[in-house]
C-alpha cells in the first residue's frame, strides 16, 4: 500500500483524540490490485508522536527493485470557515434519500468549487454526484463521526512554481473565446519529473491544482473516526 496522508492532531481541525497523535492513511493505488476502489484496500493507523522519531523513512523497493515517490503536499495552516448546515441537519447527511432532498445551498454550501472537496470537520460533502456512499457495515455513524475529506486535486494558494522547482508537469491554460489554450511545461534534466503528480492552472487565477493522488484519476477520500474506542480508530473509503 502507499500512504496517502500524515496527519497530527490538530484540533479543532484534525482532532485524533489525544495530543501528540499522528493519523495515517494508506490504500491500494494499484489499479490491477484487486481492492483497488474498494474499502479493502483503505487502512489507517494512529501512531504516538515519540514512536515515530524523526527524519523520512526509507520506502521499501518495489519488486523491479526501484522506488516510485510522490511530491508532497505540507499543511502549513489551516482556514476557518462556516458552513450552511445546522446541527439538525447534519444526520441528513448520512442517508441518502435525506441528503437527495436537500437544497443545494445546504447539500453544497459553498457550490461546486473543487477548493471545497478537500476539508477538515463539518459534514462530508458528498463528490461525484453518486450521493452518500458510505457502507454502514464498515463505517456505523455513530459511533463514527466524520473527520476530514481529500480529493485526489488539491488547491494551494497563488500561482504555481516552476516545473524544475516543483519536479513534475506544469499545465497552464486559458479560454480564448470558444477555445481552451494550454501550455505544458515538464522539468528538463536527466529525467522527466513525477509522472504520478501534476500541476494544473488557469491563467490568472488565484489558486492552483495539484493532482498528487490516484482516487479513480477524480474521486474523494472520506474519513471517519471513532474516538469512543480505545485508541481511537480510523475507516476511510473513497469513491468517485
Amino acid at each position: 500500500m502507499s500512504m496517502v496522508a500524515q496527519l497530527a492532531h490538530t484540533p479543532p481541525a484534525i482532532d485524533l483524540g489525544l495530543a501528540g497523535s499522528v493519523l495515517h492513511l494508506f490504500f491500494c493505488a494499484n489499479v490491477a490490485c484487486q481492492t483497488y476502489g474498494d474499502i479493502d484496500g483503505c487502512r489507517a493507523m494512529i501512531l504516538q508522536s515519540q514512536e515515530i522519531g524523526n527524519g523520512v523513512t526509507r520506502q521499501p523497493a518495489d519488486k523491479e527493485g526501484g522506488q516510485s515517490i510522490n511530491g508532497e503536499l505540507w499543511i502549513v495552516a489551516w482556514d476557518r470557515h462556516e458552513d450552511a448546515v445546522t446541527p439538525e441537519q447534519a444526520p441528513l447527511f448520512y442517508d441518502d434519500r435525506s441528503h437527495l432532498n436537500l437544497p443545494d445551498e445546504i447539500a453544497q454550501p459553498f457550490g461546486f468549487d473543487g477548493r471545497w472537496n478537500t476539508k477538515a470537520g463539518g459534514v462530508p460533502y458528498w463528490t461525484g454526484g453518486g450521493g452518500v456512499t458510505l457502507d454502514r457495515a464498515y463505517i456505523p455513524c455513530p459511533p463514527f463521526e466524520f473527520l476530514l475529506q481529500i480529493h485526489s486535486r488539491i488547491y494551494v494558494d497563488g500561482a504555481p512554481p516552476a516545473a524544475d522547482l516543483i519536479d513534475c508537469l506544469v499545465s497552464i491554460y486559458e479560454e480564448v473565446g470558444s477555445e481552451t489554450k494550454w501550455s505544458h511545461t515538464w522539468p528538463t534534466g536527466q529525467h522527466a519529473g513525477s509522472r504520478d503528480m501534476s500541476l494544473i492552472y488557469e491563467n490568472g487565477a488565484d489558486s492552483y491544482g495539484v493532482d498528487f493522488v490516484n482516487f479513480g484519476s477524480d474521486g474523494t477520500a472520506f474519513v471517519f473516526i471513532d474516538r469512543l474506542s480505545n485508541p481511537p480508530e480510523v475507516r476511510w473509503h473513497w469513491n468517485r
